[in-house]
Parts: C-alpha cells; structure tokens; sequence
C-alpha cells in the first residue's frame, strides 16, 4: 500500500507545476492567472478532505475512489482544450474529488500498524513522499517543455487513473480485523475525535506545511540574489536525500521527541538560512532543515494518527492532511513577501519564526492541558472512582 501511495503521490504533487506551465505558456495569461488556478484547485483540495474523510468513515475506500478516479479522467482528458474561465472552475472540482495517496497511506497505517510502530511507518511514508517530489515535477516539466502541456495533462490523469484502479482493486482494510464498519453504525461525538490534542497536533501540521513551500520559494530567492540559479536542480535533489535520511534515522528511534518539539526544532534550524551567501553555504546551512523535514511530518501524523478513534479515523486524517494543505498553500505568499521586502534573510527568518512560535503555542497548550490533567487530588480522584 505505501508503494501503490507514491504511485497516486508522484501526479499529484505534479499538478501545480503542470497547471502553470499550461496557463503561462500554452494560454499565454500570465504567472498570476496561473497562481490563481493553483490556488483555487488547492482550495478544492482542502475543503474536499473532511468531506472525503467523513465519506470514507461511513461508506469505505472504494465507493469514493471510485467517483474520483471517473472524475479525475473526465478533468484532466479534456482540461487542456478548456478556455481559462472553465478550467478555473474545472480546477475547483478536480481538487474536491481527488484523493491524495498521502491519504490513503496514512489511512492504512493508522488503521493497521499498532501505535508503538506507528512512527516508524510514518517515517518511510514521509521517505516516500520525498521521492514522489523529486520524481512528479521533474516528469511533468519535461512532458510539458520538451512535448506539450497536453501530454503533461494526458500522463498526470493516466498515473492517476491507474493508481486509483490499483487501489480500488487492492481495496486495503483501513481498520483492525474483527472491527466491523457499517453505514448504520452511529458517529463517534465530535468531542471524542475532535479533542485539543488533535487541534495543536493540526497546528503544527499547518506550521511544517508552511516549510514546504516556504523553503522552496526562499532557496530560489536565495539563489537569484547570489545570481546561482543554475544551482537550484542540484539543491532540491539533494534537499531530498537529506530528508530521506532524517527520516530513516527518525525511524529507527526508540525514544522520539514530540511532534510539537520536531516542529519547533525545524523552525529554529530555519532562521538562520537566509543569512549567509554562495550556494555552497546554503547547502550546508539547509542541511539541518533537510534532515528535520521528514522527521517532522511523520512525528505529526503519528501523532494525528492517536485520535484517530473507530468510526472517524478518516476523518481525523483528513484534518491532519488539510491542515498540511492550508500551511503549504500559505507558506509561498508570506516568505514571498519577506523576499520582496528584505531579501533571503528576511524570508527564512520570518518562515522559521513562525514555525517555532505556532509550534511552541502548540507545545504550552499540550503542557497546561497536561498540568490540569494532574492537578486532580488523590480525594478527588477516589470520589470519582467510588462515584462510577
């Protein structure tokens, strides 16, 4: 299953680039009638999970792969004939149905590896992950510069066609044997599922999300303002082996830190980047960051994966993972922004300060949930207990 998630992995992450070089070279309107596009099948992406999750929780896996595998093929078989003003709209609904093979891994291990393991699969899905990224860009640039954005359309919706067939086929269990899942069953309440903890675990999801995107959009600031964009190839490739390596080392860990410490480690690391000059130093002051990268999101969703109770285990997945989404799609604009007003510098150092500030709120929320917790008196707690 975690195979058959980097197979669904490696288009997806492979839209983005695929819709704006459509946009700005087939369509010829321009790199901001292409963010918009992005932004708005990213939207589509976020808002579709919960739905999805709640779906899934209710019906199982293979109904809704069904419906977004058949709409997947409709979109991106004919989205290259579209004028803007329907593929914008088209976007939206590509991005409520499609379902990630992020989910669908994450799915699988929280339903079936046992919570002591959890971060070790956790780990190799976040490895895995890495590689669809330096595989699903690098691909769909080359169909579209060196044929045409058609045929990047054609092989995204292909890879996405087969990968959902492959699990519609496979139907993995996304529960443990012997817990029966039916229509009829009633909902867990909210608040079972939607506790505190899942909330600060949620927040810094968003906060490793925002790295994403962010770090990206920096080292290319980075980069031109040291005139080395010739570089960024040979960075992003070995950002990832990096990142793979943190990870695997994560996963061998008997004794791990929490995900809001990952988190905030990985903000910290991140200010300083922006501070020195020439790709050389760059690379080694990346290096931190890359080996926490991996780290960080297995942490997150090992530990999403705690709340994720019988009968809305989908569910809380899929707020983790639109959690992620909103954070990716919102750490571009914010270090953009820095990279305008005050260069690399300003763009790390603001992108890292975030991350540890919101990583931190998470970790002093957990703590005085914690502090409250234990703040009960022996008397109180032996009244309770005579009470039940």
């Amino acid at each position: 299953m975690l195979l058959l998630g980097l197979l669904a992995k490696i288009p997806v992450v492979a839209i983005p680039i695929v819709l704006t070089l459509h946009v700005t070279t087939e369509q010829q309107l321009g790199f901001g009638r292409a963010g918009l596009v992005v932004a708005v099948w990213t939207a589509g992406f976020a808002v579709g999970a919960p739905f999805q999750g709640r779906h899934i929780d209710r019906h199982g896996l293979r109904p809704l792969l069904i419906v977004a595998t058949t709409g997947q093929a409709l979109f991106w078989g004919v989205a290259a004939q579209m004028p803007y003003s329907v593929l914008l709209f088209a976007a939206l609904l590509s991005g409520l149905v499609i379902v990630p093979g992020t989910t669908i891994s994450r799915l699988v291990i929280a339903g079936l590896v046992p919570e002591e393991s959890r971060h070790t699969a956790f780990a190799v899905d976040s490895m895995l992950t890495n590689v669809s990224y330096m595989i699903g860009p690098a691909l769909g640039i080359v169909l579209a510069t060196q044929s045409s954005t058609a045929l990047a359309f054609w092989g995204v919706g292909l890879l996405l066609v087969v990968s959902g067939l492959a699990v519609i086929v496979k139907n993995p269990p996304l529960a443990p044997s012997g817990e029966e899942r039916s229509s009829d069953t009633p909902r867990p309440p909210l608040r079972q599922w939607v506790s505190r903890g899942l909330v600060m675990t949620c927040t810094c999801t968003f906060a490793a999300g925002m790295f994403s995107s962010g770090a990206e959009l920096g080292v290319i600031g980075a980069l031109q303002q040291s005139d080395q964009t010739e570089w960024l190839s040979a960075l992003i490739v070995a950002f990832g082996v990096c990142s793979i390596t943190g990870g695997l080392v994560y996963g061998t860990l008997r004794r791990r830190p929490s995900a809001a410490v990952t988190v905030a480690a990985l903000g910290a690391v991140t200010i300083p980047i922006g501070t020195v000059g020439g790709t050389p130093w760059l690379a080694a002051a990346l290096l931190p960051a890359a080996l926490l990268y991996a780290p960080a999101f297995a942490s997150t969703a090992a530990a999403a994966s705690t709340f994720a109770v019988s009968g809305a285990r989908a569910s809380a997945m899929s707020l983790y993972s639109t959690a992620m989404t909103v954070g990716t799609a919102l750490g571009g604009p914010v270090v953009g922004v820095a990279l305008d007003r005050g260069g690399a510098g300003w763009g790390f150092a603001t992108l890292g300060t975030l991350i540890l500030f919101v990583s931190l709120l998470a970790t002093l929320a957990m703590r005085r949930r914690a502090e409250g917790r234990s703040s009960e008196s022996p008397a109180t707690l032996d009244t309770s207990i005579r009470s039940q």
